[in-house]
């Protein structure tokens, strides 16, 4: 019996890591979205280099402007869809990179945590 009291005790410790995983990644989507994507779009619009901003999928913007700051702009090439990665890497602020990258790996890491909630758990 106390077998299995610590397989539930480690199941539910997984779905609060997990909850508080995937609160960690709606925040890092919010705070980059307000504070890097925003301003960065401003800053295109002074450019008139602004392509991306009427279109949106389900946040897919938001995860553009994250994954073309995140990935060296060599990778990308110049002409890519939507943004100018080489443009976007010449405005973006370090704190902007950092924002990204957290945007990036709390999203994979949730990701990486229901795939494995689906494996052990399901």
């Amino acid at each position: 019996m106390s077998e299995e009291l610590a397989y539930t005790d480690f199941e539910l410790l997984y779905l609060v890591i997990g909850a508080v995983v995937l609160l960690n990644a709606a925040i890092s989507w919010l705070v980059f979205s307000h504070l890097s994507m925003r301003p960065l779009e401003q800053k295109l619009r002074d450019l008139n280099s602004d392509n991306i901003s009427d279109w949106d999928g389900p946040g897919w913007r938001t995860a553009t402007y994250a994954i073309k700051l995140v990935l060296p702009p060599h990778i990308w090439g110049a002409h890519t869809m939507f943004l100018n990665p080489f443009q976007l890497h010449e405005i973006a602020t370090s704190a902007d990179k950092k924002r990204a990258l957290w945007f990036w790996l709390s999203w994979l890491i949730a990701i990486a945590m229901a795939f494995g909630f689906s494996l052990f758990f399901v």
